[in-house]
């Protein structure tokens, strides 16, 4: 998987092994930086891993 990679909200959940509410929630409190493309929400796999680093 590249670090460009585009991920759904259930991928990314399916990724940091949490539910989609989880990771809907950490979009809206800015912890994992996402796009809205049109209803849904879009995560750049390289905002994952700064998330990581961040946190970490």
């Amino acid at each position: 998987m590249r670090n460009d990679e585009i991920l759904t909200v259930k991928e990314t959940a399916a990724l940091l092994k949490t539910t989609r509410q989880q990771v809907r929630k950490m979009i809206v409190n800015e912890e994992l930086p996402a796009v809205k493309v049109g209803r849904e929400w879009r995560v750049l796999k390289a905002g994952i891993m700064e998330f990581f680093e961040m946190n970490l």
